[in-house]
């Protein structure tokens, strides 16, 4: 018999508290728990993670789905994981622990009883691996007392902060068995472990697709599937001694500009977040952004602006002394400071303007959305208002005319008043939904002034129709470049 360690706790720098994330209709741990339940060598479980201060909040919720099944080992120091699992080593009775990280909620049992069964069978080894990278993500099995060994040869941050990885880089220190992995494990075709939200999507997506033929959420039936849409194969896997970017996002919300600039930054953050091992933080424009921005590490932090001209023009004075300077949608003339301007098709390397459809800041759950949307109920006309609220006459007069058939989404920006007042002329409002996509792909038609809800539109396979041009200064962008 073995006992089974899940390693995890709640603040993941990626994404917090992933272990509670819905994939179908379980969280990612119910899923893993699940499965380790079903083995017949395993005779305990421990749920290992940092502080009781910091992660109670899990065994608060597995005690109501698993009461008296589970166990918890707490260990005050967040980032020594590898002191983690060796102290709780030491409370543990049976001869062969099994470590799982508690971000693979896909796990093969018939995988683990053929490690096992291996291991058993030659006494003399300690631990059980293979030379290949496999299917299986997130497990170690070894015999419980050889985990002092690692602990002992962990002293540097990189080996505290990541268990095992000792093991990888100096086998010769420890007595490991070769493991004869079977032909499909080899066959590794996408990740399915869980450290950003389009790993979440990807897993839902595939538990959706599965649902849908009828069949188990597990590794072998995702195995069969054909045709999958790797939502998450942009995500890279942050390396033990990769060194972290700092990335300063500077943009602004209010009732006057509304939300695009932030939704923008919003997205950038979370590419930044799944693409690199990055710090990615968003400032909101106000009276003490000059001050921030003099805080910030001159040579090392990435700065993006995400401003109208009027502020970016206010912080530019600021900027000289930075090394690595982005603007969004202005032409800033200077040599350090490099300019995207998705709207338009433009690419010139030479003078840092970067331009074009391929350049489009969106959101990822598009993607998702696209891949896993279920026909609803069509909404015949949907009227996208944006984060600000001022209304010109031919959008009033469209809204009047159109009253009885369309649906308007407006955003969190609008006053109570004008909402009381939209509602009691009998408009039928949309406020501020949490998923503004669904509406977007269930309505027939759609009409919105331009911005980035144009550009949401199209990637979501609809056309909207747009009230206003595009009201860009083209000459002085066009003459810049040449």
């Amino acid at each position: 018999m073995i006992t089974a360690i899940i390693n995890a706790r709640a603040k993941s720098e990626r994404l917090p508290e992933k272990h509670l994330y819905k994939i179908g209709d379980k969280s990612l741990i119910e899923h893993l728990i699940n499965q380790l339940l079903s083995s017949q060598i395993i005779s305990q479980i421990y749920l290992a993670t940092g502080s009781k201060k910091n992660n109670f909040k899990y065994e608060n919720f597995l005690k109501k789905r698993y009461p008296k099944k589970i166990k918890y080992f707490y260990h005050q120091d967040e980032s020594n994981v590898t002191e983690r699992i060796y102290l709780l080593s030491k409370k543990i009775s049976t001869k062969y622990t099994l470590l799982i990280s508690g971000d693979c909620p896909l796990l093969d049992i018939n995988f683990i009883n053929r490690l096992y069964n291996a291991l058993k069978n030659k006494p003399s080894y300690d631990f059980i691996n293979t030379q290949k990278t496999l299917i299986h993500e997130g497990i170690e099995l070894f015999k419980t007392s050889a985990w002092k060994e690692v602990f002992l040869n962990s002293k540097k941050k990189k080996f505290k902060e990541n268990p095992g990885y000792v093991l990888k880089l100096y086998p010769k220190i420890f007595n490991i068995l070769n493991y004869k992995h079977l032909i499909y494990e080899s066959k590794k075709r996408f990740r399915i472990s869980v450290d950003t939200q389009s790993d979440i999507e990807f897993l839902n997506y595939l538990y959706l697709r599965l649902k849908k033929n009828k069949k188990k959420f597990n590794l072998i039936n995702i195995i069969k599937l054909k045709n999958i849409k790797i939502l998450n194969q942009h995500v890279l896997q942050r390396q033990p001694e990769e060194r972290k970017i700092n990335i300063r996002i500077i943009t602004i919300k209010n009732s006057k500009v509304g939300l695009g600039n932030y939704k923008r930054a919003l997205f950038l953050r979370r590419e930044f977040k799944e693409r690199y091992y990055s710090s990615s933080e968003i400032y909101s424009y106000n009276k003490n952004i000059s001050k921030k921005i003099l805080n910030f590490n001159s040579k090392e932090d990435i700065i993006i602006l995400d401003l109208n001209k009027f502020y970016l023009n206010k912080l530019m004075p600021l900027l000289s002394k930075f090394k690595k300077v982005l603007v969004i949608d202005n032409f800033i003339k200077k040599k350090k400071i490099r300019c995207l301007i998705p709207n338009y098709i433009i690419s010139n390397a030479k003078k840092n303007i970067y331009g074009g459809l391929d350049h489009l800041i969106l959101d990822r759950e598009i993607e998702y959305i696209n891949s896993t949307f279920v026909k609803k109920k069509k909404i015949e006309k949907l009227l996208i208002l944006g984060g600000s609220f001022s209304i010109d006459p031919e959008i009033l007069e469209f809204m009047s005319l159109n009253k009885k058939k369309l649906k308007i989404i407006i955003g969190p920006l609008v006053k109570k008043t004008i909402i009381k007042k939209l509602i009691n002329n009998n408009f039928q409002l949309i406020i501020n939904p949490n998923n503004i996509y669904s509406y977007i792909k269930s309505s027939k038609e759609i009409f919105s002034r331009f911005g980035i809800s144009v550009f949401e539109c199209l990637a979501l396979k609809k056309n909207p129709i747009v009230f206003e041009k595009y009201n860009y200064k083209d000459k002085e962008i066009i003459n810049s470049l040449y």
